[in-house]
Order: C-alpha cells, then sequence, then structure tokens
C-alpha cells in the first residue's frame, strides 16, 4: 500500500502546477479537482493535493478533499523549503508549522462522497473544530467560539448530495469566505477559526495522517515554478 500511495504521489508531481481545465483525481475515490481554483474574494488558488474522509472502521467514504494556495503568496512564505523533495516536507513539522501560520491565502474544497444532511456535516464540523478553536485562544486567537457558532449555521440545509463542492478560503487577515454548491455565503471574521479549520487537515491531530501527506503532494512543484 505504502509503495502504491508513493506512486499516486509521484504521478500527481508530474504534472504542471497549473492549466486551464486541468484536473487531478483523488486516488481514492476517483473525484476530479480543478488544478486552478477561482475562489471567493478573487483570485485564483492552485492544488497542493488531496485526501479522503472516511469514518468508521468500515473506511465509510464521506468527502475527498483538496488543499489549494495562493501561489505567488505561497512561494513567498515558503521560499525556505523551495528545493525540498514531498518526503522530507512530510517529516518536517516546521513546514506545517508555516503553512498554518496562516501568512497566505489559502483554500480548500471538499466535495461529498455521500449523502448526509447538513445537521450531519454540522456536527462532525464542530467536533473536530470545537477542541481546536479552544487551542487557539491560548496561541492569542480568541474568538473561535463565537466564530464556530455561526459556522454551523452555514449549514442549516437540508442534505448535501454526493458531488456537492464545499469551497472554503481564507485569508492571512482571518476572514472565511465560504461557497456551498456554488452559492457564496456570508463571511466570517476569525483568525482563530481560519486557523481550526486548517489545523483539522494539516495540524498535529489530522483527521488522516495519510491525508496530510498527500496534501502537500504538488508543493515541491509549485515552489519551483516561476
Amino acid at each position: 500500500m505504502r509503495q502504491l500511495r508513493a506512486l499516486s504521489v509521484a504521478a500527481v508531481m508530474l504534472l504542471p502546477v497549473a492549466a486551464a481545465g486541468q484536473t487531478v483525481a483523488e486516488p481514492g475515490s476517483g473525484v476530479a479537482f480543478p488544478v486552478s481554483l477561482d475562489v471567493a474574494g478573487g483570485g485564483q488558488h492552485v492544488l497542493a493535493g488531496t485526501g479522503l474522509r472516511t469514518r468508521t472502521l468500515l473506511k465509510v467514504k464521506v468527502y475527498a478533499y483538496g488543499l489549494y494556495l495562493e501561489p505567488q503568496a505561497a512561494r513567498a512564505t515558503l521560499a525556505d523549503f523551495a528545493g525540498r523533495g514531498v518526503r522530507a516536507l512530510e517529516r518536517d513539522p516546521r513546514f506545517y508549522e508555516a503553512v498554518l501560520g496562516m501568512k497566505m491565502p489559502m483554500s480548500l474544497r471538499l466535495v461529498m462522497t455521500r449523502n448526509v444532511t447538513g445537521d450531519d456535516m454540522a456536527d462532525a464540523f464542530d467536533g473536530a473544530l470545537r477542541p481546536r478553536v479552544r487551542l487557539a485562544a491560548g496561541r492569542g486567537m480568541p474568538g473561535g467560539e463565537a466564530a464556530l457558532a455561526k459556522f454551523r449555521g452555514l449549514f442549516s440545509i437540508g442534505r448535501l448530495t454526493k458531488g456537492t463542492p464545499l469551497d472554503f478560503t481564507c485569508t492571512p487577515e482571518g476572514r472565511l469566505h465560504s461557497t456551498v454548491a456554488g452559492e457564496r455565503l456570508e463571511d466570517i471574521e476569525s483568525r482563530a477559526l481560519c486557523w481550526a479549520l486548517f489545523d483539522v487537515y494539516l495540524g498535529a491531530e489530522p483527521i488522516s495522517e495519510d491525508g496530510k501527506r498527500t496534501l502537500i503532494a504538488r508543493v515541491p512543484a509549485l515552489l519551483e515554478a516561476s
């Protein structure tokens, strides 16, 4: 399995960093992610890697997800890591700390791989985010609890059907832009919530260790591009 994962990551890294209309398939689900993503708030972000969220011992697939970075800001913020391979980055906690420093615009795209209710999705995010926004308060980022309550409200919809995309973009100032099924939702101002959201996937205790690694598969190529 490790060999297969390494081969799939290597194949992704051989693709150009960005090309109009090009997509990359998340291997476990087949969900296609655009290499270049038009984000809420303006601009384009570039795909850094993908992962798959599963639940229970049966590994039920819930959603595929992709990490996107604003390329120029990423090259400036992560300049110290340019020229290093993905395996070296995977093992370096300083790299993940630099990404989670929230000094560059970043996006997450989630694509549902099964039907779930909005309440179920809200509860799942609440369970993952609540301890993290409390941790953020100790890092000098207060106000996360109130922001999380607003974030739950984004899922006050009947059902998220298979194939529905959810896009979340955070700015260095701590503004969260959200789009569900193409509909732009109310922005939320909270550095704590932004940090917590990306820490779910890239932090010290991610929801998936494999996903934490595959989310950065394209970063070396992104940092080397001009």
